[in-house]
């Protein structure tokens, strides 16, 4: 009989398309001849593995579009890669500072808040776990005859890299918070110098707008896009305005600022695009930045003895995509 080397034996493997895959077990391999990969089953993960190849789960949402795979993290969780490496694209959105709140002090209005900061850019991704971290917005603040400054929003990261949080509108005539946007600085009725705005995150965001003194007006938080608007007598400014991406699958703008409170003639800020919130007029709330898009708070409308809140900063989001 003719002799053979073990070089010439090879074990044949099941063989079919994704269409034919088994009704899946622990320890199942086989051929899948639609992607042309050894393939096994990740009883742990509940999916089918193609060896060599990049597959990874994690995120409240998982869809396809434009050839790629995306993953959207609403809240934090993780990203986990289980098998192959690749280089993927991240969107990082921070949570957006609260508005400032006035309540009873005529002429004295308090800055809208600051986006929370956004990036982008690219990671070799391999095997393992990678944490993803979703900042809340900042807390909005409920004032009678009184005034204070909003909330910070908070952080979001993945892959060590983080944008930074919005920062709070200001009270009169205070500065705004510094942040990834910089919140609204507050208006004096009866002072010379309004609240400056808070500095914004160079590659994040931008500065909130100036408060007026002698009356009326204050900032608009920053966005991403753009500085928030400076107050005038009586008109608060408007947020900053945010940033359009197709991150998502879709052309969705973020990261706005919010307005800043209304004067006693009822002018106040509008909120930025991008889920900024407007600022209340007078005696008014202000409205909440929109959730997932990390828009700033909108500022109260001081002016009578009524019980207002201002509105809180809107969350973060983290979006991962990939070529499939």
């Amino acid at each position: 009989m003719p002799s053979t080397t073990l070089g010439e034996h090879a074990l044949t493997l099941p063989s079919g398309t994704t269409a034919q895959r088994p009704t899946a077990a622990a320890g199942m391999i086989r051929h899948n001849t639609t992607t042309g990969l050894v393939e096994f089953y990740d009883s742990v993960n509940a999916a089918w593995i193609g060896i060599g190849a990049f597959q990874a789960a994690g995120g409240d949402t998982i869809t396809t579009s434009g050839g790629n795979k995306i993953h959207i993290f609403n809240n934090s969780g993780t990203f986990t890669v289980l098998g192959g490496v690749k280089t993927v694209d991240y969107l990082i959105v921070a949570g957006g500072g609260s508005g400032g709140s006035s309540s009873n002090r005529s002429g004295n209005n308090a800055g809208g808040a600051g986006a929370g900061g956004m990036r982008t850019g690219s990671f070799s991704a391999s095997g393992g776990n990678y944490t993803v971290t979703v900042g809340a917005g900042g807390s909005g603040v409920t004032t009678t005859n009184n005034e204070n400054p909003g909330n910070n929003g908070n952080n979001s990261s993945v892959f060590s890299v983080t944008s930074t949080a919005g920062g709070a509108g200001a009270m009169s005539p205070a500065a705004g918070s510094p942040g990834g946007s910089g919140g609204g600085g507050g208006s004096e009725g009866n002072g010379t110098v309004g609240g400056a705005g808070g500095s914004g995150t160079p590659g994040q965001g931008n500065p909130g707008g100036n408060g007026r003194g002698a009356q009326n007006g204050a900032g608009g938080g920053g966005g991403a896009g753009g500085a928030g608007g400076a107050g005038s007598d009586p008109t608060s400014g408007p947020g900053g305005s945010g940033v359009a991406n197709s991150y998502s699958g879709s052309s969705v703008t973020y990261a706005g600022g919010g307005g800043g409170g209304g004067a006693a003639s009822n002018n106040a800020g509008s909120g930025g695009s991008g889920g900024g919130g407007a600022g209340g007029p007078y005696g008014n709330n202000g409205n909440a930045g929109t959730a997932n898009r990390g828009g700033g708070g909108g500022a109260t409308g001081g002016g009578n003895a009524s019980t207002v809140t201002s509105g809180g900063g809107g969350s973060g989001i983290v979006i991962i995509r990939y070529t499939e």
